[in-house]
């Protein structure tokens, strides 16, 4: 009797034949030709994967190739986990369950490295499938019970469905107690939530097993009862399994004829599947009901034409069947020799399988024996560890107490040690503070000498200067020009004064401060030379940084000097002054458009050499570049 096993891609979709399905793959397809990007085309071709495993295996399997190239390039690990669970579902609806197992695996990895437990739990159920299939009937109920494990409670309806599916692994293994009481268990609350394609395969379980009770009366109310949620349905696989069981009993009757009606019914529902493993199951189901009716010749014709798809599906549960079919046709055709031959492979397969089975047995044996054995070793180990244990406790005691004792020694010196490091350390930031107050202290002392005596001594000068020049008629121009020079240096000598009596009264100077002296100097610079146009730009970030007072003054310093020396060698019409940060240094650009000269063979004067001293002092570096477009002078710090 055919058995079904429903893979999980079967369980997501209660509603999919309430869809038109052709309908959503049409509209998949419009999608595609409207030319999505990468991301949007793998999840199309994922779409129709699943969209035409009960369509087309050969389309499904071509699009989920498609969908398995896309999600590699994008490198999209959820997307790809899923192609290969579709493909997965795709090839086991062919049969080819070396190829389902791979692709399920190779999901599983990936959600399981990704700690996507839910999905683990999915690709459990499928592979589950997969191991019942190939009658690994150990490992697909441990598969089945840690997903019912990790569903209850959390997905009831899927815990369920696949309760119904660990029955049919309980019933393929003969233990119909445990497969009546989960099948009844997932059927109540089926029923309860009237999950009526989920019902279609739950009956057909129940009936499978009553079948196996030898209760055909009520193996046929089930099978009847699937029969009718597959035509609710609209689910061609439901009505077909449903058929063929009902057959099944039918030729356990003895009653081909009307067997044979009830096979011819599902063949039209088989055909759309589209699957050769339940077209090749079909048919050696019929060639029973062909051999029962004495119709040897074409029982043999179907059994001969699937023996290459079971050898190559490597099914030997069905090639067994086969070749004992065909032994007793060949002998009702008057054909021993062929009879003999069949009889010969039937006996030879027959003992692979039954040395596979000892081989299986004896090596279960051999487990069980070794970890009795290994448990026997572990136990007198727990034993002796346990012995050693109490001695490395007491060690261990007398050796904790030893190190504490010497912790709170150790621990009484660091502290100690530590102490005097602070005295140490207050005392020399307390001498370094009164050293900074006195230095401070001489700063503001010389800086007001330097206001009151020299300041005043200029002004004196300035003035005695002007009122010689406003109480006497000087007729003579090189005098009244030379005195006019003397107040003008005096003058700029005073600013000079103010200038380094702000520095050394700062600590440190800002940008900000930079700004407002440079700008002032500007401005004066404005006024004697009003045909020349001034630029200075800094960046607002930098307003804020700080400099010591030897740097600013620098940088104040050497900035005066390069204007300078432009207002009055450069003929320049233009002069910038541009401050912005780049990477991890500060850069200050200044720049004018005159006459420039040759770096080669003009001669350094002191001022050149005093603007890149002053910026090497400071740790920065000083360029200079010229040409007859004009001069530049970059100063990083």
């Amino acid at each position: 009797m055919k058995q079904a096993i429903f893979c999980f891609f079967l369980l997501l979709s209660v509603n999919l034949y309430s869809q038109d399905v052709q309908n959503v793959i049409k509209d998949l397809k419009s999608d595609l030709k409207a030319k999505p990007d990468l991301q949007k085309k793998a999840a199309i071709y994922s779409d129709l994967t699943w969209y035409y495993t009960d369509i087309s295996i050969d389309s499904s399997i071509f699009y989920g190739k498609k969908a398995l190239e896309s999600a590699r390039i994008l490198k999209d690990e959820k997307l790809l986990s899923q192609v290969y669970s579709d493909l997965g579902a795709a090839y086991f609806r062919n049969g080819d369950f070396k190829k389902s197992k791979s692709n399920y695996l190779k999901g599983y990895s990936i959600r399981k490295k990704n700690k996507d437990f839910e999905g683990v739990a999915k690709i459990n159920i499928n592979l589950a499938s997969v191991l019942t299939s190939n009658q690994n009937y150990k490992e697909a109920v441990k598969s089945y019970l840690e997903a019912i494990n990790y569903f209850e409670g959390r997905n009831d309806t899927i815990a369920n469905i696949t309760k119904s599916n660990l029955a049919i692994v309980f019933h393929e293994m003969k233990n119909n107690n445990k497969a009546l009481l989960y099948q009844k268990e997932a059927l109540y609350f089926l029923e309860k939530n009237n999950l009526q394609y989920n019902l279609a395969d739950a009956y057909l379980t129940l009936g499978s097993i009553y079948s196996d009770l030898n209760d055909n009366k009520k193996a046929e109310f089930y099978f009847n009862k699937s029969l009718k949620a597959g035509f609710l349905i609209k689910d061609n696989l439901a009505i077909v399994n449903a058929y063929e069981n009902l057959a099944s009993i039918k030729l356990d009757e003895n009653k081909p004829k009307e067997a044979i009606i009830i096979y011819e019914k599902s063949e039209k529902y088989l055909n759309s599947l589209n699957t050769d493993i339940d077209i090749a199951v079909y048919e050696i189901n019929i060639s029973r009901a062909y051999l029962q009716m004495k119709d040897y010749k074409k029982a043999k014709n179907i059994l001969n034409k699937n023996i290459s798809f079971f050898k190559n599906q490597n099914n030997k549960t069905y090639l067994l069947d086969i070749y004992k079919r065909l032994t007793e046709s060949y002998l009702y055709l008057n054909s021993p020799d062929s009879a003999a031959s069949y009889l010969k492979s039937y006996n030879e397969l027959k003992d692979v399988l039954s040395k596979e089975q000892i081989n299986k047995q004896t090596t279960e044996t051999e487990t069980k024996y070794q970890t009795a054995k290994k448990e026997k070793l572990l136990l007198q180990k727990e034993a002796e560890a346990k012995k050693k244990n109490i001695i490395l406790i007491i060690v261990s005691l007398l050796t904790l107490f030893i190190a504490m004792i010497g912790f709170l020694i150790y621990r009484q010196q660091k502290l100690k040690q530590k102490q005097q490091e602070q005295e140490f350390e207050l005392k020399t930031a307390i001498s370094q503070i009164e050293n900074q107050n006195k230095l401070q202290e001489q700063r503001l002392n010389i800086s007001r000498d330097l206001h009151d005596n020299i300041g005043s001594q200029l002004t004196f000068i300035i003035s005695s200067v002007d009122n010689v020049k406003y109480a006497f008629d000087i007729d003579n121009k090189k005098l009244d020009d030379k005195l006019t020079n003397i107040s003008s240096f005096a003058k700029e000598t005073i600013v000079e004064l103010r200038d380094t009596i702000w520095a050394m009264n700062s600590n440190e100077i800002s940008f900000e401060d930079l700004e407002s002296r440079i700008h002032n100097f500007i401005e004066k610079a404005k006024e004697a030379k009003d045909e020349i146009q001034f630029f200075f730009q800094i960046d607002s970030e930098l307003k804020d940084t700080k400099l010591t007072s030897v740097e600013g003054m620098n940088l104040y310093r050497t900035i005066q000097e390069a204007v300078n020396n432009a207002i009055k060698y450069a003929n320049a019409s233009s002069i910038s002054i541009a401050v912005k940060r780049i990477e991890n240094q500060i850069q200050i650009a200044i720049e004018d458009n005159g006459i420039g000269f040759d770096e080669t063979t003009i001669q350094k004067g002191n001022g050149l050499k005093n603007m890149q001293k002053r910026i090497e002092d400071i740790g920065g570096k000083f360029h200079l570049f010229s040409s007859h477009e004009g001069t530049k002078i970059v100063v990083s710090i």
